[in-house]
């Protein structure tokens, strides 16, 4: 009796029992990679008191007035301590004296013309500024203040942080090694192309820093034995994809090796199209993730089981499912016809406006139909009919 089909949340709570965060390291910081530790900052932000604006570092002043300026100040370079009755022209992010109790006039506030130019003999304040505009040492962040958390990806925006809060090294989670395997005889024949492995490779750097390998083999069990073994020992890998041969049928070598000779092994089918049929398994203890061969289903289940595979590698908090991720409301530009099957079905979003989603032009895509792809920026789960100008939610990928 053939089993029934694991829903999508059974199999990846099955595939995710075979992932863990890789170990961590010290290491330069990084966009892309992931904190294994919290970090906190080093320096403080600013570093020193300097001016927040370009103008005329004075004393304390009563009201309008005409002092003589007796330095010049550009951005880097410290300022002197202006004496009563002077002033020292100063650039933004020029060092002010600590504790300095005056104030920068903004040049606006001057009869001196803003930009470039000779250093004048005097500047005329007209009017006072509201606040004193010199930024206070550790008025931002003082040292020691934690600044991001573990499980933290570092982006652009944190990198700049802890660049500037002195944190120049941190413990992160390794970058993952991954080994794409295309199969089929087909392939290495060069009777059809290898689409699958390219696009693969493409999504793994797509979710961030990865060093990848990308192998093809035939529908040979022994030398599909032999190339896992070199992702394993030659690519030392943390996971390895396969696409294609996760059937039953007398050529599906991915389904017959690792089935026989992989550890934890599970090969069936999902309650999903396309890419109904599925498996994963280790080898030698690293995790095999195996995609159905048809470019739509590979590219569908990469997107449910790949791209949160490598968040778990990463070191990224662990997704609750496959389909734990940022989701946006659209209209449906289009009908979606109910599936019995869930349908994983690739759309085209118009963000003129208000968001729509619409299938693919041409006809219903099958799982072959690679060339429906291109323009689609996320996907529907489709169980439930939906008419056009009904709200659907979409996945973007």
């Amino acid at each position: 009796m053939t089993p029934a089909p694991l829903s999508i949340q059974e199999y990846f709570d099955r595939l995710s029992g075979i992932l863990h965060p890789l170990a961590a390291e010290v290491a330069p910081v990084s966009a892309g990679r992931v904190l294994a530790k919290p970090v906190s900052a080093r320096v403080a932000i600013p570093p020193l008191d300097n001016s927040a604006m370009d103008g005329f570092l004075t004393p304390p002043l009563d009201g309008p007035c005409t002092l003589k300026v007796v330095d010049d100040a550009p951005a880097g370079s410290p300022a002197r301590t202006p004496c009563p009755g002077t002033a020292v022209r100063i650039m933004t992010g020029a060092a002010v004296p600590t504790g300095f109790n005056g104030m920068v006039v903004p040049v606006e506030n001057t009869d001196v013309s803003p930009g470039p130019g000779p250093l004048p003999a005097t500047v005329t304040v007209r009017t006072l500024p509201a606040r004193d505009h010199i930024r206070r040492r550790g008025s931002h962040v003082v040292p020691g203040q934690l600044l991001a958390d573990s499980a933290t990806l570092v982006d652009s925006s944190l990198l700049a942080t802890l660049l500037s809060a002195g944190v120049d090294a941190a413990s992160q989670h390794r970058i993952p090694r991954v080994t794409v395997i295309a199969t089929g005889a087909e392939l290495v024949s060069g009777q059809l192309p290898d689409s699958n492995g390219p696009m693969l490779a493409a999504l793994v750097s797509a979710t961030g820093p990865a060093h990848i390998t990308r192998l093809r083999c035939g529908d040979d069990p022994a030398e599909l034995a032999r190339v896992l073994d070199d992702a394993v020992t030659t690519a030392d890998s943390d996971l390895i994809v396969t696409s294609g041969g996760v059937s039953a049928g007398a050529f599906d070598v991915v389904h017959t090796v690792l089935s026989q000779r992989g550890e934890r092994a599970w090969f069936g089918h999902v309650a999903q199209r396309p890419g109904a049929p599925q498996g994963h398994a280790l080898w030698q203890g690293v995790p095999v993730l195996c995609l159905p061969g048809n470019p739509v289903a590979a590219f569908v289940s990469a997107h449910l089981y790949l791209t949160p595979a490598l968040r778990i590698l990463r070191g990224l908090p662990r997704p609750a499912g496959a389909i734990d991720r940022p989701a946006l409301r659209a209209i449906a530009g289009a009908d979606f016809p109910a599936s019995t099957t869930p349908l994983i079905q690739p759309c085209v979003l118009d963000f003129a406006g208000a968001v729509t989603a619409s299938p693919p032009p041409g006809p219903r895509m099958r799982s072959h139909h690679v060339g429906a792809l291109p323009g689609t920026g996320g996907f529907a789960v489709i169980t439930d009919p939906v008419a056009a100008g009904e709200i659907l939610t979409i996945y973007p990928y």
